[in-house]
Parts: structure tokens; sequence; C-alpha cells
């Protein structure tokens, strides 16, 4: 007797089990937690948030916690403030710049580098070289420079006030415009082949080429002015 409903039981428990991964299957997958770099929400404040980030706000340290990865701290600085850097990964440094490096970031299924960037006062940014632990130039001149553990743990802490995605995969013209919607203008880049496709209201600015993978920059609507105005400056 004793046998007989310890084998049913066990039947009934099977069941259960077989039932509930059944009945699992039916469930949507879950969504992924970091949106999509289409998702950008315009906040009460004025400011923008992606990636669960909000520009001028949220820190690196914030960054790292949803990443789960360490960022690499870097300053570049330019020979010549007037010379466009083509090698601070964002693209349009004409002045000394702090970079936070991501590079290996998953935001919806998409897997991309980013690269964050944060203000640092002008009189600062000389006691950030000089304590500087290594400084590499590379072959256009710009020093990079790797902070020490406290700058940088400092660093660390303060508000991200950009961020430049880097996708791994081509993201074509058409995706973008029905994702992002059509942009508010376009501009030519006129070192190189790219069509800068522009979103003054997000503070978003997508970098196209033939030859080369998109760029999408994030930054403060409030700010959008200051990236045109680059953009613009460039000979």
């Amino acid at each position: 007797m004793s046998r007989y409903v310890f084998l049913r039981v066990f039947v009934f428990s099977l069941l259960a089990v077989l039932g509930g991964i059944y009945l699992s299957s039916f469930q949507p997958p879950a969504s992924n937690s970091l949106g999509y770099p289409w998702q950008i929400e315009r906040l009460a404040s004025g400011h923008t948030q992606v990636f669960k980030l909000i520009l001028g706000q949220s820190s690196i340290n914030d960054a790292q916690l949803l990443f789960k990865e360490e960022a690499e701290i870097t300053l570049f600085v330019p020979t010549d403030i007037k010379h466009k850097s083509a090698d601070s990964v964002s693209g349009r440094a004409s002045a000394p710049v702090v970079e936070a490096f991501f590079s290996q970031v998953k935001t919806g299924g998409l897997k991309a580098r980013m690269v964050m960037s944060i203000d640092i006062p002008e009189n600062e940014i000389n006691a950030l070289y000089q304590r500087g632990v290594r400084v590499a130039t590379l072959q256009s001149g710009i020093r990079k420079v790797t902070l020490s553990d406290v700058d940088a743990l400092a660093v660390r802490a303060r508000p991200i006030t950009s961020i430049t995605y880097l996708p791994s995969i081509n993201l074509s013209a058409s995706l973008i415009e029905k994702r992002f919607g059509p942009p508010a203008a376009k501009r030519a880049d006129p070192e190189s082949d790219a069509i800068h496709w522009l979103y003054p209201e997000q503070g978003v600015d997508i970098a196209l080429s033939e030859t080369h993978k998109e760029v999408i920059q994030y930054v403060e609507p409030a700010r959008f002015g200051e990236l045109v105005r680059l953009l613009k400056a460039v000979k």
C-alpha cells in the first residue's frame, strides 16, 4: 500500500514539473533590462535617459554596476587643441578629455563597445596629467594618459556627460530611420565619408559611413548645440 502511495505521489510530482515546463514555454521572453539604443526617454528635468543611465546625473560607477564591467579610464591630451583627435574613440575631442571605455556591453541582445565622457574642470586637467602613471604618445601626437588609481576612483563618481555607442554589427540607414525616426537634419562630415543624422530633441548624433561602422552619440539636449558647433567647426 505504501509503495502504491509513493508511486502515485511520484507520478503527480512528475506531471506537475512537466506541466510547469510546458506552460513556461508560452511565457514571453524577458525583455533586456538595459533597453535598445533607440529607446531614449526625455525626462521632466530636461535630461535624457538611455541604457538606464541619465546623462548629467548617472556616474561611471552606475554604468559599471549595470554593465558588470570595470571601465578603463583615460585622459586624452591633444598636442594642439585646434586639432581634431581621431584617437579618442568618441571621435571629436579637440581639447583634453577624460573618457571611460567599456569593451563589451550587451543591450537588447546587441553587443557593442561604449565610451563615456566626463567633464573635468580645466584647472584639474593639468593635475590629472601630472599624476598620471603612464603617458603614451599616439601616432597623431595625442597623449594618452593612464590616471592614478586615486584619480580614476574620483572620476568614476562623476556624472556622465556623453555616451558614444559603437555597435558590433552594421546598422543600415533604413533600420536606423525605422527605429529612431527621420532625422531633423543631415550633415556631411568634412573629414570622412560619414553623414551625421541629427536628432536635437533627443540629443542624438548618428554617424553613418560606407567604410566604417556606425557611431551613435548621446548628449544632453541642452548641450546638443555644442555638438553641432564642433561638427561645423571641423576643417
